[in-house]
């Protein structure tokens, strides 16, 4: 709306007329500059609002020029309130004409606004122009209104008028220039008026830079970045660096876009606004070791900074420095920040730590915020990891009581599933999701958990029903493709069809190392070894699991090369002693 280019606030004062005591009183204040007397005004107050009530119906004309100035504003107010907003735009037209007062020139124009009346929006501000030249917001709005209407010449008229006569600097005349024009739905024209400022002042920065980020706005990137580039050639303005690398990253640029504030930075080492723009931009392109030490150079500066705590403790985190992660986190802990989120992640450290006893200490201090929950089912992972599997049921069918969201369920139910089938307890865990899919049918998460049960018990009849149903509302679900194209490999000589499914799937997911086995496995499954052997090498290579090592030295082995089959399986094992499929490979072929 273009009330919003005037005064943020202008709609919430217009309501405020609502309340006929304030607007009368505001109205009298309008005019004590013009009267040293308002007493008979004053008097008639009641009366006259008395008679307003229902209908606003002018009176005689009085004889006093400020009586009757007050009067029509008071009208004017009324009518506002009562939603006769040409009646309101008509009134206090006619006094901003008559009185030399500019609050009155300014109040009109903002009436007139609102009532969508933008010829008299333009006369209004042309008056408040006349009576206080320095304002820059007249102007604006009479810019703003010209380029509602795509009068392209009129409003770089008065916007170049501004600029030739304001006394303000660019940083300060600039921005709520663009504040303006930025608001503009009719782009073609914002862009035109923009790019004649940037044309007629090109030896100053904050002109080109007003075009460039208009340009950014409105869909032309390339324009954007050439005249925010030469801004940047002039002088260097806040904000502009990372506005270019926003751009950048938009663009599909994102190196160039880190390289930009680099270099920025290199110019300005004390810009703190710019180094943790620097440091947001290494974050948005996951390079967080980069991103940790930008922010713990911020942190020096800043050592109280809560959010820099918390960022810095993610960060290393994520780079798996447990040591640091622990000491931000723990800090946070000791200034009661961060309440729930710190205890949750000094959880994670500890489960990443392997250390599950203490993570679950950790877990059950979180008593508040969005981790609640999540900490809850950590706790029955925990557990499980530990071994106590039944004290994990427990805790599981616990968070199962009360008023539960069908998306809670569904995870309370696959983390016990889950958690079953860890334990090799197949047919509880099948119980499970039976139980859950009663509860919310249909579910494809717990669909697709129950065939992965089914499979280990050899009911390919339910893993392959499950599966249909979920390829029926989702046919590009490249997992669950996956996972009925690897069991009739597997499991049955259905290669052929086996192959389709698997076949889709790798188009879909590529570089899913689970799916490249897949497709590894259904090739030696039609007898195409070499072939085999280099896609189960390829997803061997992405993700070093058992079951792809009890594969590819399969393959190997039945191959004719038992050396490296050997190696492969024994490499394997080291890692993962317990694994049944490794351990089912390596009985059946080595004596």
């Amino acid at each position: 709306m273009l009330h919003s280019l005037i005064f943020s606030t202008t709609e919430t004062r217009l309501s405020s007329v609502k309340h006929k005591s304030s607007f009368v009183l505001c109205t009298v204040m309008l005019l004590l500059t013009g009267c040293a007397s308002l007493q008979q005004v004053a008097s008639q107050d009641k009366s006259l609002l008395g008679q307003q009530q229902s209908q606003v119906t002018p009176l005689k004309t009085q004889q006093d020029p400020v009586a009757d100035a007050a009067y029509s504003l008071m009208v004017a107010e009324i009518a506002l309130n009562q939603g006769d907003t040409a009646l309101a735009v008509k009134h206090y037209l006619e006094v901003a004409r008559s009185q030399d007062n500019p609050e009155i020139a300014e109040r009109a124009v903002r009436v007139a606004v609102y009532g969508q009346n933008l010829e008299a929006a333009v006369e209004a501000a042309q008056r408040w122009i006349e009576l206080d030249p320095n304002r820059v917001e007249a102007r604006q709005v009479i810019a703003a209104i010209y380029v509602r209407q795509d009068k392209i010449q009129e409003a770089f008229t008065y916007l170049d008028g501004l600029i030739r006569t304001s006394e303000l600097d660019d940083a300060e005349l600039f921005p709520p220039l663009l504040g303006i024009l930025a608001r503009e739905k009719n782009a073609n024209t914002v862009l035109a008026v923009s790019q004649r400022i940037a044309f007629e002042y090109p030896e100053r920065a904050y002109a080109q830079y007003l075009h460039g980020m208009l340009a950014a706005q409105n869909g032309r990137s390339e324009e954007g970045l050439r005249f925010l580039d030469r801004s940047l050639a002039i002088v260097e303005i806040e904000g502009v660096h990372s506005a270019r690398a926003k751009l950048l990253l938009r663009m599909g640029r994102p190196d160039e876009a880190v390289v930009s504030l680099r270099k920025a930075l290199e110019g300005s080492p004390d810009d703190q606004n710019l180094r943790l723009t620097y440091a947001r931009l290494l974050v948005d392109v996951k390079q967080y070791e980069a991103a940790r030490v930008e922010f713990e150079k911020l942190h020096q500066a800043s050592p109280d900074d809560v959010e820099l705590l918390y960022t810095l403790g993610l960060l290393s985190l994520e780079s798996q420095r447990l040591d640091d992660a622990e000491k931000y986190m723990m800090m946070l802990v000791r200034l009661n920040e961060r309440d729930g989120e710190a205890q949750y992640y000094l959880g994670r450290i500890n489960e990443n730590r392997k250390l599950y006893e203490a993570a679950i200490e950790w877990y059950g201090k979180v008593f508040v915020g969005d981790y609640k929950f999540d900490a809850r089912l950590r706790i029955a992972d925990m557990l499980g990891r530990l071994e106590r599997i039944d004290e994990a049921v427990a805790h599981l069918d616990e968070m199962l009581k009360g008023s539960q969201s069908d998306g809670s369920l569904v995870r309370i139910y696959i983390a016990k599933g889950e958690l079953l089938r860890g334990a090799r307890r197949y047919p509880q865990a099948m119980e499970v999701f039976n139980t859950a899919l009663e509860i919310v049918p249909g579910n494809g998460d717990l669909l697709y958990a129950r065939a992965l049960v089914a499979e280990k018990l050899g009911r390919i009849d339910i893993l392959e029903a499950d599966i249909r149903a979920i390829l029926k509302t989702e046919p590009d679900n490249a997992h669950a493709l996956n996972a009925l194209g690897f069991t009739l490999a597997d499991q049955t000589d259905r290669y052929d069809e086996a192959y389709g499914y698997i076949k889709r799937a790798i188009e879909i997911m590529p570089d899913d190392a689970a799916i490249i086995d897949s497709w590894g496995w259904v090739h030696y499954r039609l007898g195409e070894y070499e072939k085999a052997i280099s896609l189960l090498r390829k997803a061997l290579s992405r993700f070093e699991d058992a079951e792809i090592a009890a594969h590819l030295g399969e393959v190997l082995w039945v191959s004719g090369n038992q050396q490296e089959a050997r190696e492969i399986w024994q490499r394997a094992l080291k890692k993962s002693p317990d694994d049944p499929k490794l351990q089912s490979v390596m009985q059946r072929f080595i004596p």
